[in-house]
């Protein structure tokens, strides 16, 4: 019968469906037909007539069929809430028919009530109820049993779709109880997520007015001393400066550099610019050059340094800049926090395939609510109320820069009062090698002739100052305030050096050295950037426009030298 899509096979087990619900409930009870039509099936017009009659009281729409086929043409255009079938028709019989009727996954749980006029022991009544009959009517038909067997179906069928109705509101409210407690639990992560980078600002906050205030208190000192010795130069403008006065001012404005220094290389690490130039380097002379950078620290707080040196030479691959500043900043932080006469221990040696730099002392120790977090950037639960512990910045560069080397460091502390040791750990050089680099030593000396100099910088203090400064040196100072200027007067004089700032008006230096080395012909002058921009790529830049040297403001007397006569370290 597949023509009208009904196809005769075995029947199906009904699958069991697991609602959600407080109770258990029958797949099969819900798994209903949802028409209210009651279908008619007889061969027999009369009987259609008498069956119609007997039912008319219950409300429902009766569709008569008068064959099995034209019944199962009925099902395929709509859904029925009873079946009530002849089982003696000619052609297809009414258990062929509920058969087909069974088939179909929509009608398997279709109540049908066969009306026959067989007797309740003949095997084709067991068949019948095998086939999926819910009952049997026995000919002649009574009208109120009948009318009492279809209304019991009929009031069945909605039952159970109030009960499905409510197994469905049900579903849904606990959908929705699920999706508010979702929504809720989101809420309740959100809030938490949100207070916690709530107090992450908080204390970012707090840390930054921290670090704004010690900052002010740090440049504030050495500025102090600056304009009270510039006040005391002017009272006998003609009186020789003391050596006292020049030393306290070397000594603020290499202060302030440090401050400056600090801040910048925060600024290029934090930007993924800090660059390292690597060579193979003895941590004994690190150590040396670092003790002695340190010295008027040290000598200032009448503390004593031992250096304790390793069994073998301990050559490792870094730049050795860096590691200076590395040890530097342990050795100014053991300084800073250890009483006046304290003792500063610096230990240098190998250890496996390591070489370590070890630093200790004998001053305020560290707490445990501060030891964790002791190389975090702008700490400074250390700093005393008068300021003194600085901007919380040399730890933390400590930490990043022996990263960058591929090393580890580590602090340690007994407590508050018990001192406190650092230690920075670097792999060694993979050539093992142990000899000394010999570095080429600044010529400052006297030529067969004074060096004729160029200054070119359109600020006049540091112009005047920088010439005045190669005057005494003995060179022949030329000063220029404009790039235009200056390569006409260079390119026309060609002097042997020339320092030029970058950042010029109307033409900036880069452009000068570019025109210069165009218009004079062979080596031409030793041209030197000297600039406030000291990131990788400006010296990059400043060497691609054709600069010999690039030095940082603000830079000593004797970078600047190293810089004219052409030290290598400088270049």
């Amino acid at each position: 019968m597949k023509g009208v899509g009904f196809e005769v096979s075995a029947m199906p087990t009904t699958p069991r469906r697991e609602l959600d619900l407080p109770f258990e409930v029958e797949a099969d009870v819900l798994d209903i037909s949802y028409g209210r039509d009651i279908l008619v099936v007889d061969d027999n017009q009369t009987n259609l007539v008498a069956i119609e009659a007997a039912l008319s009281p219950l409300g429902r729409n009766l569709v008569l069929a008068q064959s099995g086929v034209e019944a199962l043409g009925r099902l395929l255009d709509q859904d029925f809430a009873l079946i009530i079938l002849d089982v003696a028709m000619p052609g297809m019989d009414g258990f062929e028919t509920a058969k087909l009727v069974r088939s179909r996954d929509k009608n398997r749980t279709t109540p049908i009530i066969f009306v026959t006029g067989l007797s309740w022991q003949d095997d084709a009544v067991l068949r019948g109820y095998e086939l999926g009959a819910f009952d049997f009517l026995m000919k002649p038909i009574r009208p109120e049993v009948l009318r009492a067997k279809a209304s019991v179906f009929v009031q069945l069928q909605e039952r159970t779709l109030e009960l499905k109705a409510k197994a469905d509101e049900l579903r849904e409210a606990q959908a929705r109880a699920h999706e508010r407690e979702l929504i809720a639990q989101r809420r309740r992560f959100e809030n938490e997520v949100m207070e916690r980078q709530m107090q992450q600002l908080a204390e970012t906050d707090r840390r930054k007015d921290e670090f704004l205030a010690i900052l002010a208190h740090e440049l504030r000192n050495p500025l102090q001393p600056l304009q009270t010795a510039v006040e005391v130069l002017e009272h006998d403008p003609d009186k020789p400066v003391p050596a006292r006065i020049r030393g306290i001012v070397q000594r603020q404005v290499h202060h302030i550099t440090r401050l400056v220094d600090d801040l910048l290389d925060v600024a290029r690490f934090t930007a993924g610019k800090l660059e390292l130039r690597r060579e193979p380097v003895v941590l004994s002379e690190i150590v040396d050059e670092a003790a002695m950078t340190c010295h008027a620290v040290i000598t200032n707080r009448n503390h004593t340094l031992e250096i304790v040196a390793g069994g073998r030479p301990a050559v490792v691959n870094g730049d050795p800049v860096r590691l200076i500043q590395v040890v530097c900043n342990l050795i100014n932080n053991a300084a800073k926090y250890t009483d006046a006469g304290g003792k500063l221990l610096v230990a240098w040696g190998i250890d496996g395939d390591q070489g370590f730099v070890r630093v200790t002392d004998n001053g305020k120790g560290i707490g445990p609510d501060v030891l964790p977090k002791i190389f975090d950037m702008f700490v400074q639960e250390r700093v005393t109320p008068d300021g003194a512990g600085g901007l919380g910045l040399g730890l933390g560069l400590v930490k990043r820069l022996v990263e960058l080397h591929g090393g580890t460091v580590s602090a340690a502390s007994d407590g508050t009062g018990a001192g406190a040791t650092f230690e920075f750990k670097i792999a060694l050089s993979n050539d093992g090698t142990s000899e000394r680099i010999e570095r080429s030593r600044t010529k400052t000396g006297p030529h067969d002739r004074p060096l004729r100099a160029f200054v070119v910088d359109d600020a006049p203090d540091l112009r005047e100052l920088v010439a005045d400064l190669l005057r005494l040196r003995g060179l022949d100072v030329t000063v220029v305030a404009d790039g235009l200027t200056a390569v006409q007067m260079i390119c026309s004089q060609q002097p042997d050096v020339a320092l030029i700032d970058i950042g010029l008006p109307e033409m900036d230096g880069y452009e000068v050295a570019r025109q210069i080395r165009r218009e004079i012909a062979g080596k031409g002058p030793r041209l030197i950037a000297m600039t406030g921009y000291g990131q990788a790529t400006d010296r990059a830049n400043a060497f691609a426009a054709g600069f010999d040297a690039h030095i940082v403001k603000p830079a000593s007397a004797d970078k600047i030298l190293r810089a004219l006569y052409g030290s290598p370290e400088d270049t």
